[in-house]
Formats: structure tokens, sequence, C-alpha cells
């Protein structure tokens, strides 16, 4: 559509509303948002496909209307003219977030007279545009996406782009000054005066302009040492300033300013500071601005725009649940003045606590939604009861003292105390209530530079008492713990959480210490006991699962949770949100659980406004609402409380072989020349099989591997050109691990061994003529028969099982299910591990000889049909498999499939009609206590009691 034609229909449209539309919210929205999508090119809301009056749960459990909601576009809510349409952001808000999946781009609320643009993605509290009724013919730009195709808008308020570009500057005068050797202390509390300087001049706090022209003043280095200094302890002067350069600056306090700061700029700096301060610091986000700033401190480039920070919109999946919808619930269910006054009451002392507040981001949040709920609770009472005076409530009702923060990095700290300092005078602005904003609160004794886990003499470290408990622990998987932190500290952090296994991430720490230190949740105390934590995927699994959410399902309910997204803070990691209460108690649980997954088609980037960051990548969520949600954040049966069974031990299943060094591997030409020369080499060096060889190489070995096994350095001089090999190669790397210090340093007194041999797993497959593997990590475990000659790499899982009806049962679909359930994560995909798996995995108990030979026979059977297909096709297995994904019935994987899972369901005596996984944990723990009891049960492998077990191991397998 042309340019003109827009303008004259939009011109049609609002003339239109101008003579007909009166502003009934009830009885004229529908063909008010009609006329409006005709004057936008559609020939209506109904025929472009949008729903009226959709019907959406709320957070007290009923049902609300949504006005217009058009997928994956906009929702719109529409209210009566005049309406202030800041009171029902949060009604928008929450519209939003229940639209899932394919959840609405941006969301509006209009009055017949304006319309307010929400990009809840990038800009959570603020419109990113307001367009008057009468301007949008000249100004249509914000609502480009209601036009038909994929018309990306323009806001005039998007205050990421402002507040990426304001960060900027401050981080390049902190950089260069730091580049200048000014003390890094020094710099530091004179960066964050300035920041807290340039905010005060646009949102009230010091008069307008006054600071842009102090640094026009500053000409030399000696000016702002004098002026900017001056400012800054005439911002600290308790009696205020009566005259001279600085009349009328408030007192500040707040612990900011209690040691003005007095520092020389260069040129380029004093240039850099009067760049920030032509931004409009009123629309710089403070909630983001300090993770933004922070990440660009000390880089080189001296830009942020790079920088990932936590969205609003993922924060409030901590927030919402956790503070915001249990005060909503008790607000809307409170009905007398006697128990408003009681929720006033409680909300003075309510507190929260972030023990990894990092720039203070959840902490801002978290005291703006208690800003927001305070005023509506004060609003509704003044509606209700005459007596009540919104403006004349007490002060300090509830301020940022009430807000508790910890954090390693002591920088941070102190852009979490300035972040929050700034969410009081935007809150009094926003809310419009009668409270002062200077001076500002003291938060030393609030937000602390200190280690949330351990004390320094290796105790746990205590933390400040409150009501809930919020934040983004670090992200650090188990292996990496004691490489990034120090043995030292480690051994402290493990000492003092026993109960937590070793092999737990490290945000699993916070989760357990969160646990132990919430107060229980009572119906006297309904708003205590909660918390809310974001963690790596890992913590619903295996030993991060143990030492975290285990403890929480003990003592607490968990109420609210995304069992895996791709997170906003750190583009590449895949996380977990969960919310829980301490308590058991139905009565102060909600009836129903909410449970939020990535939906079906994953995630995918939409056009975007213009100014908008990389945080605006869409994420496609979906939600369930569940009546459970176990530890492993999942509404299926709860296999995280699937017992280990010792009889499944005696099988040996390892990972396989992991060499240390990429010389330990030889090419076919290399291996070949090896022996040529010294022929009995041969016997050492073997073929050696990756998980890629295994789906996708014909099933041969691509490489091969020099293996001394546990061979001494005497021993291994018998082969001296293979040792050569390793001497030239290996060797060196080993020794310079050593004067690095790291993990695999111990390497060095063993160089021509292997960093992981695996010797258990090597005399056990030399056993037997072929042993069953399939690729540690991988989506749908494929299993093969490998010939005991070949060594298994370090990407394969290993079983030492070679017979049709081990292969039968792994292969089949109750096991598949198992490991869904059981398995760990390696960021997005799964991963097989043998304790939580294998040791875990109950096999039938009472199979007869028949049905043993049925599912040996249908393995058999079904990798014939694989051997025949993989011949014809490139790609191998891994191509073959994804054919299951596809429509169509004449697929001969597909029904050889089905015939193997038959057999193997009879053998168990399931029911395929039932809940398989319910049916395995019962055996599960049908089997473990006969264990307990001493009673014989059958483990895996051919149960004893068949007679030929023999003839259940054929001659095909792969490898060679």
């Amino acid at each position: 559509m042309a340019t003109t034609d827009k303008a004259a229909k939009l011109k049609e449209f609002t003339a239109w509303a101008a003579a007909h539309i009166k502003g009934d919210e009830k009885g004229e929205a529908q063909v008010f948002l009609d006329r409006l999508f005709k004057a936008f090119g559609h020939h209506g809301w109904m025929e472009a496909g949008a729903t009226c009056e959709k019907r959406l749960k709320n957070d007290s459990g009923g049902t609300s209307f949504a006005d217009l909601v058009w997928k994956p576009v906009v929702v719109i809510e529409m209210k009566k003219r005049g309406a202030d349409l800041t009171k029902h952001y949060s009604q928008a808000f929450t519209y939003w977030t229940r639209l899932v999946p394919d959840r609405p781009r941006f969301a509006v609320l209009c009055n017949f007279d304006e319309f307010w643009v929400y990009d809840f993605n990038t800009q959570m509290d603020t419109p990113v545009d307001k367009i008057k009724l009468a301007e949008l013919p000249k100004r249509y730009g914000p609502l480009n996406f209601l036009f038909p195709g994929d018309v990306a808008p323009v806001f005039n308020n998007h205050h990421e782009a402002v507040t990426r570009q304001a960060a900027d500057k401050l981080a390049a005068c902190f950089n260069s000054m730091l580049k200048r050797k000014v003390d890094r202390e020094l710099a530091q509390q004179f960066i964050l005066q300035m920041l807290m300087a340039l905010f005060s001049e646009d949102i009230g706090l010091l008069d307008k302009y006054f600071v842009t022209q102090l640094l026009d003043e500053c000409k030399t280095q000696e000016d702002t040492y004098d002026k900017l200094g001056g400012l800054f302890a005439a911002m600290n002067n308790k009696a205020g300033n009566k005259g001279g350069r600085y009349k009328g600056v408030a007192y500040f306090n707040g612990g900011l300013f209690a040691a003005p700061a007095q520092v020389e700029l260069i040129a380029e700096e004093r240039s850099l500071l009067k760049e920030a301060s032509q931004f409009d610091w009123s629309t710089v986000r403070p909630e983001i601005f300090g993770t933004i700033f922070e990440h660009s401190l000390g880089k080189a480039e001296r830009h942020a725009t790079g920088a990932h920070y936590t969205t609003p919109v993922d924060i409030m999946k901590i927030v919402g649940p956790t503070i915001v919808e249990p005060w909503r619930e008790a607000i809307d269910n409170a009905k007398t003045l006697t128990e408003m006054q009681k929720l006033v009451n409680r909300m003075q002392t309510f507190t929260v606590l972030d023990p990894a507040c990092g720039s203070g981001n959840f902490l801002f949040t978290a005291y703006r939604e208690m800003k927001r709920l305070e005023a509506d609770l004060y609003n509704i009472m003044a509606e209700k009861f005459k007596s009540v005076n919104p403006l004349q409530r007490q002060l300090g009702f509830v301020t940022t003292t009430n807000f508790y923060g910890l954090d390693v990095n002591p920088f941070a700290v102190e852009i979490a105390k300035v972040t929050m300092m700034l969410a009081h005078k935007l809150s009094i602005d926003e809310l419009h209530v009668s409270e002062s904003a200077l001076p500002l609160d003291n938060l030393d004794a609030n937000i602390q530079h200190r280690d949330a886990l351990v004390t320094e003499d290796g105790s746990r470290a205590p933390w400040p008492k409150a009501d809930v408990i919020i934040g983004n622990p670090p992200f650090l998987g188990s292996k990496k713990i004691r490489r990034e932190l120090g043995g030292t500290y480690t051994d402290m952090v493990w000492k003092a959480y026993p109960d937590v296994p070793r092999m737990a991430d490290f945000c699993v720490y916070w989760i357990k210490r969160a646990n132990d230190a919430l107060a229980s949740c009572t119906a006297a105390e309904p708003f205590a006991g909660r918390a809310g934590l974001v963690g790596t995927q890992n913590i619903r699994s295996n030993a991060s699962r143990i030492g975290g959410l285990d403890s929480v399902a003990e003592t607490g309910t968990i109420v609210d949770t995304v069992n895996s997204q791709p997170w906003s803070g750190e583009a590449v990691v895949q996380v977990s949100i969960v919310n829980w209460v301490k308590t058991k108690d139905e009565k102060l649980l909600p009836t129903k659980r909410r449970l939020w997954f990535v939906a079906k088609g994953g995630s995918k980037v939409l056009k975007l406004p213009k100014g908008a960051g990389p945080s605006a990548k869409r994420y496609n969520l979906d939600m369930r609402e569940v009546s459970s949600i176990s530890s492993s954040l999942s509404d299926s049966v709860d296999v995280s409380q699937a017992k280990t069974l010792d009889v499944n031990k005696g099988v040996v299943v390892s990972q396989g072989i992991t060499p240390g060094h990429k010389d330990f591997l030889l090419s076919t030409a290399a291996r070949a020349a090896l022996i040529a020369s010294e022929a009995k080499s041969a016997s050492i060096v073997h073929p050696y099989l990756v998980g890629d060889d295994v789906l996708g190489n014909e099933g041969k070995a691509s490489r091969w591997l020099i293996d001394f096994g546990s061979k001494n350095i005497l021993e291994a001089q018998a082969f001296p050109k293979a040792l050569k090999h390793l001497q030239l190669n290996v060797l060196p790397a080993m020794q310079k691990a050593e004067e690095k210090g790291t993990e695999r340093a111990s390497s060095i007194d063993r160089w021509w061994q292997h960093w992981r041999g695996r010797s258990d797993l090597l005399v056990a497959i030399s056993k037997i003529p072929r042993y069953l593997v399939c690729s540690r990590v991988t989506k749908r475990p494929i299993f093969a028969f490998v010939d005991s000659r070949v060594r298994p790499g370090d990407a394969v899982q290993a079983f030492a099982l070679p017979d049709d009806y081990s292969f039968g049962i792994l292969q089949s679909k109750p096991h598949y299910l198992w490991f869904q359930a059981k398995c760990s994560n390696m960021r997005v995909d799964p991963r097989y591990s043998s304790e939580s798996i294998f040791h875990t995995f109950p096999w039938p108990q009472e199979p007869t000889a028949a049905q043993i030979r049925s599912v040996a026979d249908a393995a058999v059977a079904l990798r014939h049909v694989r051997s025949k297909a993989t011949a014809d096709i490139q790609g191998g297995l891994r191509v073959l498999y994804r054919t299951l994904e596809l429509p169509g019935k004449k697929n001969p994987l597909k029904d050889a499939h089905d015939t193997l899972d038959k057999a193997v369901l009879a053998a168990y005596g399931f029911s395929a009609a039932k809940d398989l996984l319910k049916q395995l944990l019962d055996l599960n723990h049908h089997v473990a206590a006969l264990i307990e009891l001493g009673k014989p049960v059958v483990g895996s492998g051919v149960p004893a009691s068949y007679k030929k077990a023999k003839e259940l191991t054929t001659a095909d397998c792969i490898g060679l």
C-alpha cells in the first residue's frame, strides 16, 4: 500500500471515530477495532485472523477476556475514553504472558483517543511509543505491524538503544581513566557519582541542564577536578547549599557521595561526558544499564552494543510468580478495610534477597513491582472506603531498604546500589506518589560485596533473613568449578555443602542454600517461604537435581517453572527457571502449577523494530497448567525418585577411552607407515570408533589408537617407534599442562598412557566377541554392536553386552522413555549417563524363554532392516532414523521398531495402554525392595534362567 493510500485510509478512520465513537469500552471496542484493521488494509479483524474476547486464565485462577488477539503479532486491550492507561499496564502484561504458544510480539493499550505500544521483550514497564488517534494519519510508524505483511514498526521511545549508547560513553570514559593509571577505586567512585548526576538532572533531582552546563564550563583538567568534584561534595552536604555555584543542590546521601570523587579528566574524557550528557537520561533503563555498562568495562573496544543482559521479561518469569502473584491474589481477595490495612502493614516488613545480585536488575524489578502493588492497594482502599486518602500514605512504606543483595564483584555491588537508588525516584514519578526522593537510602548494609556460599574460614556464609529469595546464580558446569575457582575454594564449598554431590553444577549450591535459608510458608505468613532462581538446565538432572531440587521437593512445592529455554543473558546458554514455595499445604498453593517450555518449532527471529538490540530474538514458549511438577521440572512421572539397582552393576557400562591428546590417534596411512617400520606395533594400535563413526561413517572406525594400556615405561620401550611418536608429540603437551597446573597435569607421570584408559571396560569387552555402543550425546540412543577388537572413543557409551536380547531391551521404547526422563544435558542435547539411566533401569523380571527369544529375534530383524537400508542411502544410521519423524505409514524401520516394542512389552508384562514410565518406575521400586530384602532379582543382560544364552549372540557387528 502506497504511503498516500495509507494516510488517506487512516484519515478516514480517525474522522469516522471522531464522529461516531463515544468511548464505551464494552459497547464500541469491537467495531472500533474492526474499523482500525480496515484502515490498515485488512477486510476486518476477523478476516485478518484475529480473535476478540479471547478467554485467558488470570492470576487468581479465574477467566479474563482479552479484547483482541492477533497471533503472533499483537494483543490489544481497550479501555474507556479518558482512562489512565498507566493503571492497566499489568493487565496487558499478564495477557501477553499467557498468550502462548506464538505469543504476540507487541501489546497495545488503547482508550479510544491514544495508543500505547509495548514491546515487552525489550522494554517492560514503559511504552516504546504513544500515538494519539488524531496523529495516526501522519504518524502510523509505531503501528506498522498492523499492516498486511511483516512491516517493521518505527518507535520513538525505544529505551534499549539509548541505554546502550549511554553505557558506551561512560564505559569509554572509565576505560580511559584506567588506561591512564587512575586508581581503579577512585575511577569507580567518580563514574558512579557522575552516573547519578546525569540521571538526576533529567529526572528532577537536580535542575535541568545543571550537569550539562557544568560540563561545558570544564575547559581544563583542573576544571573537572574542581567543578565536578565540587558538585559531588555539594551533593554530600547535609546542610544543603544556600549559595554559590551549587546553590539549590540538595543533600543526596545514600553512601554514594560519602567520599566525593575528584579526578582530572583529559580532553577526550571530557568530550565523552559531554556526549553522555546529551542523552535524555530519564529514558535510560537502570535495570539493564548496569549489566551493559559492566560488560563493557576494561574492554579494548569502546562500545557495549554486543553485550547481553537479562531481559526484563525473563526476570519477570521469577518476580511474577514468586512476588507479584501472591500479593496480587491477596489484594484481590481482601474485602474489608481491616484486611487491606493488614496487607499494608505486611508490605512494610516484606523483604527480598538476591544472593547473586550482580548489577541489581532482579532487585530493581522486584522493587518496582512491589511499589506498583502498593499503589494499587491504596487506590483500591480509596475507591472502596472514603476514609482513605491515597495521597496521604505513610512515608517509607515499601522502601529500597527492604531489598538485600550479595555479590563477589565489588563494582557490580556499587552499581546495584545506584540502580536501587534510582528505582525509588522512578517509581515515585511513575505512580505519582507523594514520597520524598531525597535523601537517598543508604544501602551499604543491604547490598554487600562478599561470597554468598562460604566465609574465609570455610563455614557456610550467613545470608540476610528474607521472605523471598530470587536471582540468577553463576552458570558454571561441575567440571569447570575447580578450574575456574581454584582448588582451595572448591574444597571449602564441598566441605560446607556435603549434601550437594561434587558433580553438581555451581548454581545448585544457591538452590540448596536458598531452600535451607527460607522460613516455611504458612497461613500466618503466606508471602514468606518463596523463591525463584535461574539455573543451568542440568539442575533437573542427575547430581545437580539430587543436590538442589530434590531437597526443594522434600520440603516444598514447585509451582511455576520453565524447564528449558535459551537465556537472554548469554546467547549460548540453555537454562531452567524454577519458582517454589516452601510448604506442602495445598491451601497455600495454586490449584494448578504452570510448566513453561519451548514450543514445537523452537525459536525464531522476527523482523526487529528500529533500535532493538540482540535481546529481541524471540523464543516461542508454550505453557501447560498441570497438577504437579517434579524435581526434574516435568509433569510426567517423577523418575527422579528411581532407585539405583546394584544388580545392574554386574555389567560394565562406561564412557569410551579419552586419550588426552590428539596424537595418540593415527590416520590409516600413518598407522600403515608405523607398522611397516615396526611390525610388532600392530599389537598396540587398535581401530578407534567415535559416535560419528557409529551413526554416519558406514559403521567403520575412521582412525587408529596407540594404546599401551597399563604397560610401564620399560615395557613400552619394546615398541620404540610408537613410543618415540608419543615422546615427540604428546610429552611436550603434557609438560606444558604441568607448568600451567591444569587438570590433566597428573598425566605427566604416565604420559605414554591414556588420560582415561577405561581398563575395566577393556577387560570386560575382551572376553566377548562384540559389545554394544550408542553415542553419549544424542536425542535418541541408537545402539549398534561393535567388534571387541575395536576401542570405543570418549564420545561413545559402551556396554559389555554381546547378545541380541540385551540389544532389544535397550533399543526399545521403554528404555528410550527412561533415557528421555533420566538423561543429563550437555548444553542443549541430552547425554547418556550410566549412573542415572542404566543403573536405575529395571529389566524384565519374569520373561519366559519364548518371550526372550521373541525379543532377540525382533532385534536381529531390526538390525537387518537397518543394514539393508543404510547400504542404499548416504549418511548412515543418523539419516535413516530421521525418517521416523516423517509422516507416512510405509516405513520398514518403523514397523521393525513396533515389532520389537511389542515383544519387549510382552517380556515386561506391561500394558501399552498404560503409562510406560509409571510402570517402569513401579518396577524399579519393586526390584529395589526385593534387593533390600535379599530376594533374587533379574538384572541387566540375559536372565540366568535362560539355558541357551549363547544362541542369542549372533555375528553381525561394525567397526572393522
